[in-house]
């Protein structure tokens, strides 16, 4: 039986070979890697100035165009500001 510290790094390897193959996987089966690629208008309202983050991923390019949770959050309390 191998001591624990050759168990330890056969761990360590294999850790090491599952990120690497989740980085390289498609997105669909692993997940974006988010990234900002900035703002868009949030569009609460016809008088909305609120911003809202906009993401793209570094693997595949998707851009998710300001949808996602923190969007959310922003546009909730735009609307309970103007509500």
């Amino acid at each position: 039986m191998a001591d624990l510290s050759e168990r330890l790094e056969a761990a360590r390897a294999e850790v090491t070979r599952l990120e690497r193959e989740i980085a390289q996987g498609p997105c669909r089966e692993y997940g974006h890697h988010w990234q900002s690629y900035g703002g868009a208008n949030a569009g609460c309202s016809d008088e909305c100035g609120c911003s809202v983050p906009v993401n793209v991923c570094s693997k595949c390019g998707d851009c998710d165009y300001g949808d996602n949770e923190e969007a959310d959050q922003v546009r909730k309390h735009c609307e309970e500001m103007n509500g």
